[in-house]
């Protein structure tokens, strides 16, 4: 009985510096986050991937491997897909909604 418990326990310590490993060496590998950088999404049509992606990037906000601004640029947004974007942006105020043709006075806006 006392071999059955001792194994048992060699096996839970082996785990936890498994995952003890894995979790330094994903803080040792992640980007290091870098000045001025935007994060710039497509937005065409009537939206149908972009609250999926949206939600995917502010879940990588949340655990803080994402750290620069979310900008979505209205390539060709439909009126559906501008109501989308919008609603997407009150959600999340690190969320900004851009027209294309202006992304440059965008970024030379936040640089200053």
């Amino acid at each position: 009985m006392e071999l059955w418990m001792e194994g048992a326990l060699c096996v839970l310590c082996v785990l936890g510096l498994c995952a003890l490993g894995w979790v330094l060496l994903g803080r040792l590998l992640r980007p290091i986050p870098a000045r001025n950088v935007r994060l710039v999404i497509a937005g065409r049509g009537a939206g149908e991937e972009l609250e999926q992606t949206v939600r995917g990037l502010m879940w990588l906000r949340g655990l803080g491997l994402l750290s620069c601004p979310v900008v979505i640029a209205d390539v060709d947004l439909t009126p559906q897909g501008w109501e989308l974007a919008l609603r997407l942006t009150l959600r999340w105020p690190d969320l900004a909604l851009w027209p294309a043709s202006a992304l440059e006075e965008y970024i030379c806006q936040v640089r200053n």
